[in-house]
């Protein structure tokens, strides 16, 4: 299964649980804002040199540090997936 494949798989409480287990608190509102940016925009999660966009775009909704922390659930959750 390609990265781009499981993203488009991903469902909204599995996104959840994952938030969950990374320590990443954040509002119900906001967890499915971004888990639709993710589902509509996995070109740029699949690609590293577009995730800026993704970036700023959870940069805007959240803060710096928790920004950064769905960043490293994204690389770390979907990056064993490309040895696939």
């Amino acid at each position: 299964m390609t990265k781009r494949e499981c993203i488009s798989k991903l469902e909204i409480n599995e996104f959840i649980i994952l938030l969950n287990e990374f320590d990443i608190d954040i509002d119900d509102h906001l967890k499915h804002q971004i888990f639709q940016m993710i589902k509509n925009n996995s070109y740029a999660i699949v690609n590293d040199e577009y995730q800026f966009v993704i970036e700023n775009y959870i940069k805007k909704l959240t803060s710096e540090h928790t920004c950064q922390k769905i960043i490293f659930l994204l690389n770390h959750y979907f990056s064993p997936l490309l040895k696939v």
